[in-house]
């Protein structure tokens, strides 16, 4: 067999490395038994100088945070590390870098970048194939990583996707949804929970928008779905918690925090709201498809939250969660929604529900219950500030220095889903888009990566973003793999349930078919992916005397991958399988290059966030 001029030989080694990977995740959870391997290389615990940093960004502390413990930090706080991130983050210390990030502008928005692919493609409309040029553009490029990173933090919560039918032909919407999340990376939940609530991508999605109030005669009642979902999903869960995210208990038993006579009631609040309307307009029940006198446009619908209409608002009381909204004389949406999100956002079980998922997004699949309390009391001090629970969350000791924090290293961190190990390739590994390049020559229209989709999980990632196939996410964050020595330490893996044989192979072919081939949408110019990877960087480091030759192509591949240097017996690996390949003409030192690349890409190492 010969694939990218690799022998069988050498494939077995990714085989053997894929197979590898798969057992440490499903042995430790998030960290994995990989974690105690990882503590020599690439993703290993910062210095207790790094966390005094983070606690003063002091310019002489900051100095002391090395190489690895920054690109560690970026793995958590952006879509990757680069080198000039890195050294970012070394010149500002932890916390200047992340206030530095919450106060760097938002430029162009996705709104606008899908906006850009229709006129470049010559398109009627934004398609569902739009919104991962966008996303991909943003999570690579965008200088406001920490914002980004944070709104896709925030859509795996707040989930709206375009497996949906309607938004799948309206995605203009969803781009407009994830600007929303961006914007709102650094409000607070109560704001984030109103615009999410008003946004007409949610109210798509979970059929809030043109939901009507009760109507006794036809026995028409008010749909429920999204009632439930904000709930269950987006506010309080299922049980009633501690502060540190435990489940209270009444005669050992979880305590459901709300009933269906709840979901009754709150139902009811989100009646009567549709499409946005200027004052004045009173024809906007109905999707605007042409301007006209009194019709507002089309494509601001797009963007402007939800308003609300009085006469499709139900007037009777609504009983939800301990309060009563009185039945009105005169129907008062917008009042409605404000008791309401006042209630869920206040609720004792919002902020540990919310701080926890948080920090399994960002941080660790399994935080110690201390590390819950503490985000949780910054999120009931600080108002909900979603800027002040990221900050307390990547500074936290756990975060920066788990070994020296009490908690279990093998238990510690998460595995890194396929969309994020590819953005931090992306980021890493130099490489080129002809649509991005272009476009960002011309300056208009904005410029997009030509990314395409990657729901396969034998061929590609499993996984394209905002195409979740449902509102639970790609992956519950309570997730514990069936028959895994996970669940018999008690441990949660949420990544873990987009991860099979099929998808661990699948990634491991997609890594080392992108190197080679290229990645994205077929260029119509070029006649190939539209990104191609640049590694003559890393061919050059692989001339000079044959026993030096791999081994500094190796290091320069694992510094921009992992930070640093591998574990001695990765190391033995890679270099004696790149080595082992033939290097007589400029393909063959290419491939080379490329298997360096690979081979630590499908290794737990890179695959373990710890």
């Amino acid at each position: 067999m010969k694939w990218m001029g690799w022998s069988a030989g050498r494939m077995t080694v990714i085989a053997a490395m894929a197979a590898a990977m798969l057992s440490a995740c499903g042995g430790g959870g998030g960290g994995g038994s990989a974690g105690t391997g990882n503590a020599t290389g690439s993703n290993g615990s910062g210095t207790s100088s790094g966390q005094a940093a983070a606690e003063t960004g002091n310019a002489s502390q900051a100095a002391a945070i090395t190489e690895r413990d920054a690109h560690r930090f970026l793995g958590q706080a952006s879509f990757g590390a680069t080198p000039s991130t890195v050294a970012s983050v070394r010149s500002l210390g932890y916390a200047g870098w992340l206030d530095n990030q919450f106060d760097t502008g938002l430029s162009v928005s996705h709104l606008s970048t899908a906006d850009a692919s229709v006129a470049r493609l010559n398109a009627d409309k934004v398609r569902a194939s739009d919104i991962p040029y966008t996303w991909w553009t943003h999570a690579v490029q965008d200088p406001a990583q920490l914002r980004q990173r944070v709104a896709y933090a925030l859509s795996q919560i707040f989930v709206v996707s375009t497996m949906d039918s309607v938004l799948a032909d309206n995605s203009r919407l969803v781009a407009s949804y994830m600007d929303m999340l961006t914007q709102n990376s650094s409000s607070t939940y109560r704001e984030l929970l109103e615009a999410v609530a008003l946004h007409p991508a949610m109210g798509i999605y979970l059929s809030t928008l043109q939901n009507r109030k009760e109507d006794p005669v036809s026995g028409r009642i008010p749909d429920e779905n999204f009632a439930r979902e904000v709930m269950q999903l987006f506010s309080i869960g299922l049980y009633e918690l501690n502060d540190d995210g435990s489940l209270k208990l009444r005669n050992g038993q979880p305590i459901e925090t709300y009933t269906s006579d709840d979901v009754r009631g709150l139902a009811k609040v989100f009646t009567g709201w549709s499409w946005h309307r200027p004052a004045g307009s009173t024809v906007e029940w109905w999707r605007c498809f042409w301007p006209s006198t009194g019709c507002n446009d089309y494509a601001l619908q797009s963007r402007m939250p939800m308003s609300g209409y009085a006469e499709a608002h139900s007037t009777s009381e609504k009983r939800f969660l301990g309060i009563t909204i009185p039945a009105q004389t005169t129907a008062n949406p917008a009042l409605s929604l404000r008791l309401a999100l006042d209630r869920l956002a206040t609720h004792p079980n919002t902020a540990p529900f919310i701080s926890k998922q948080l920090i399994q997004r960002l941080v660790t699949s399994n935080p110690s219950p201390a590390y819950v309390a503490r985000v949780t009391n910054v999120f009931r001090s600080s108002n909900g500030s979603l800027r002040a629970v990221v900050k307390a969350i990547l500074l936290d000791a756990e975060a920066r220095t788990p070994a020296t924090s009490g908690v279990s290293m093998p238990s510690h961190g998460k595995l890194r889903e396929p969309v994020l190990r590819l953005s931090q390739l992306l980021r890493a590994i130099p490489h080129s888009s002809t649509m991005y390049t272009t476009l960002q020559s011309a300056q208009s229209p904005a410029p997009f990566y030509y990314a395409s989709t990657t729901d396969d999980p034998a061929f590609a990632l499993g996984q394209t973003p905002m195409r979740s196939p449902s509102v639970f996410n790609f992956y519950r964050p309570g997730y514990k793999p069936p028959r895994s020595q996970l669940g018999t330490l008690g441990l949660v893996a949420p990544e873990m349930q987009t991860t099979s044989e099929t998808s661990v192979l699948g990634y491991a072919n997609f890594i080392t078919t992108i190197l080679d081939q290229g990645w994205g949408e077929t260029h119509p110019q070029t006649g190939k992916p539209d990104i191609q990877f640049n590694l003559s960087s890393l061919q050059a480091l692989d001339d000079g005397s044959s026993s030096a030759r791999p081994q500094r192509m190796v290091d320069e591949a694992a510094r921009l991958l992992l930070g640093g240097p591998l574990s001695s017996t990765l190391n033995e690996r890679v270099v004696t399988a790149v080595g082992a390949m033939p290097r007589t003409n400029d393909q063959q030192k290419r491939r080379r290059a490329a298997a360096a690349v690979a081979l630590i890409a499908v290794s737990p190492t890179y695959i373990v966030q710890q």
